[in-house]
């Protein structure tokens, strides 16, 4: 008789979804398939943190089965283990992405998962102003652009909120350890940022940090962002003033603040 392949254990499986997830990949044939029933049937030896890595790498990959969701949630409600910041946010994020694209999975939910759910609401993460802010101001006011720096949309502050006649303008200007080194594709929480985002109903557009402070001067950021925003709202070009005209401090072209 055939020998039985026992499940990979529970880390292991933690793992690999979330390993799918930090790079935004929705490999639906693997997450909702084989490895999403490997982890039903050993759930019950998942610890706190385990569950909280799976769910948030499957929810980075756009790709998790109803079940498996409803299930490891349980679990891990019912352990009854916060755990610390990093986890915590995790599961916000996790909770927060399923209210906003699977509003279903919470119909007829038992009054026990409210505190989990609640908290998700409440997040709100404070980020400081960086230089680079000043920066799209100026550059926002050579194309007579209407803005707002560090604007929040649900759990996100966004670098340049910019106004249209449609859905508003979300640029976010990212560090390179956001995108793919080789393909320059966003990698998991900037995707998840992007999706909920549109959502929302804002449009994100990413502009790279790293090569737009690189630029010689702000004439030449405001070329950068004129060229990202114009398929979306008309521009006019004023002068810059004078004091806005330059390189960047070295504040800002050593800014790496990381993720926000």
């Amino acid at each position: 008789a055939p020998q039985q392949v026992a499940p990979p254990p529970p880390l292991n499986l933690a793992l690999i979804a979330h390993g799918f997830g930090k790079a935004a990949v929705r490999e639906e044939s693997l997450l909702a398939g084989p490895l999403a029933t490997a982890a039903l049937e050993s759930l019950s030896g998942f610890t706190p943190k385990y569950i909280a890595c799976l769910l948030d790498g499957l929810t980075l990959a756009d790709c998790y089965r109803e079940d498996l969701f409803r299930a490891a949630l349980e679990a891990y409600i019912k352990i009854g283990s916060i755990g610390g910041s990093r986890r915590a946010n995790m599961m916000n994020r996790v909770i927060f992405s399923a209210v906003l694209e699977t509003p279903s999975l919470f119909e007829g939910v038992p009054t026990y998962w409210q505190p989990l759910l609640e908290r998700a609401k409440r997040v709100r993460h404070a980020v400081p102003a960086q230089p680079f802010h000043g920066e799209l101001e100026a550059c926002a006011r050579a194309l007579s652009l209407r803005t707002w720096t560090q604007r929040r949309k649900g759990p996100y502050t966004v670098d340049l909120q910019v106004e249209t006649s449609d859905a508003p303008l979300a640029v976010h200007v990212y560090a390179k350890e956001e995108a793919c080194p080789l393909t320059g594709e966003l990698l998991g929480q900037q995707r998840l940022r992007q999706r909920h985002l549109a959502r929302m109903e804002w449009l994100y557009l990413g502009l790279p940090r790293e090569s737009w402070m690189a630029l010689p001067d702000t004439a030449a950021r405001a070329d950068a962002l004129q060229a990202l925003v114009s398929p979306y709202v008309a521009t006019r070009r004023r002068p810059i003033e004078g004091a806005e005209v330059g390189a960047l401090t070295s504040g800002l072209a050593s800014d790496e603040s990381g993720l926000k």
